[in-house]
């Protein structure tokens, strides 16, 4: 993760333009094959060309009869990152392709990351799969909900950043919302920045 401030007052979380290559590395999967039943995947990668470079988020949703499912990956973020206690939120320049338009980031406490036990913080988010041009998704931390296996969790403590210590991105079944989805996608991801 590069943190450093931008002119704009924003401060870059992550930028897969230009980072090394090992920070794929860094990403490790999180996906319903956690628990018996599960049959999703996810894979995190740098697309490299010559002209560019983006990250890439490939996941395959294979839902139970109840739209249960989830496919992801997340990453631990860099002890100093609690200073950036000034920021409302996130922005992601992304871009969605395949069949899977309902995303989410997912982001966990220090003291929640060895068991997660308890909850992790969420945002869910829908991508317009017809756009060929990327996309700025806005997500203020005061919109982050409390969930656990995709159950929200009403008493947990309020979103708190400066306690973060992991942040993933998944795709998911929709087990408990309006809509269901299965089969393959891809989430392009340019960078994540914190405003």
């Amino acid at each position: 993760a590069v943190v450093s401030t931008q002119s704009t007052g924003e401060t870059i979380l992550f930028d897969f333009t230009s980072c090394d290559p090992s920070e794929a590395d860094s990403w490790m999967e999180v996906s319903d094959t956690v628990r018996e039943p599960g049959m999703s995947k996810a894979v995190f990668a740098l697309q490299r060309t010559m002209l560019f470079q983006r990250g890439v988020m490939f996941a395959m949703i294979n839902p139970q009869p109840n739209g249960a499912a989830f496919a992801g990956v997340q990453r631990t973020l860099p002890r100093g990152i609690e200073r950036h206690t000034n920021y409302t939120g996130i922005t992601l320049r992304v871009r969605g392709q395949g069949l899977l338009k309902y995303w989410k980031v997912v982001m966990v406490d220090w003291d929640q990351a060895v068991n997660r036990a308890n909850y992790d913080y969420e945002h869910k988010f829908q991508l317009n799969l017809s756009a060929m041009d990327f996309e700025v998704v806005t997500l203020p931390f005061a919109e982050f909900k409390a969930y656990k296996w995709g159950k929200e969790i009403p008493d947990a403590p309020p979103f708190n950043f400066s306690k973060i210590g992991i942040f993933g991105l998944q795709t998911f079944g929709g087990v408990y919302d309006d809509f269901k989805q299965q089969g393959s996608g891809s989430l392009e991801i340019d960078n994540v920045l914190l405003y």
